[in-house]
């Protein structure tokens, strides 16, 4: 008996975890405005924040898959190019994303085309106002874990961002960067 209820736990949670992913995915073909290739793969265990009125345009072999956190609000626009890859990632689109084909965008990667909106005078930073730009990628660009790329950033084509870099201004293509930093140790003994 117990045996009986663990297999049909096991795949009610299947059904579950697949009813979900499809629910997902359907989200990002409201927009008519949209064009997403049948070859899309979307993970499960993502957290969706998507605009009914948010535009995507996906290529062929795009896969987004498990645990990434997504934004697309109301007239943004995220693009993807062919064969890319993005896993564990948070995108947060306000304005308009691109991304180029053959790209890995790995673990922890954090893409925001915005700022919150903040004056000097008296200090105030706002929790709903955003100034936003544009972020794009070329082609062939490797993400290592935990990379941050704001707002205004062109990436070029085949570049690696190493991993825990901050991409504040444009990236040429054919580079890599990384973070400079020194491993001190000091013995206490």
């Amino acid at each position: 008996m117990i045996n009986l209820l663990a297999k049909i736990a096991f795949n009610c949670k299947g059904t579950f975890n697949k009813f979900i992913s499809r629910h997902q995915r359907n989200l990002f073909f409201k927009n008519s405005k949209s064009s997403i290739h049948p070859s899309f793969k979307l993970g499960i265990n993502n957290v969706l924040d998507i605009s009914p009125e948010a535009i995507f345009d996906f290529d062929e072999n795009v896969t987004i898959n498990q645990n990434n956190f997504i934004t697309v609000k109301q007239n943004a626009k995220l693009k993807i190019g062919k064969n890319t890859y993005i896993t564990r990632a948070t995108i947060s689109c306000l304005n308009e994303i691109e991304i180029g084909e053959n790209c890995i965008l790995g673990e922890g990667m954090k893409l925001f085309d915005h700022n919150h909106k903040h004056t000097a005078n008296p200090f105030s930073v706002s929790k709903t106002e955003f100034t936003t730009g544009k972020i794009k990628m070329g082609n062939n660009v490797w993400t290592g874990a935990n990379v941050t790329i704001l707002k205004n950033v062109t990436i070029g084509d085949n570049v690696i961002l190493g991993a825990n870099t901050l991409i504040f201004k444009d990236v040429p293509s054919n580079n890599i960067v990384t973070l400079k930093q020194e491993q001190n140790l000091k013995q206490i003994l």
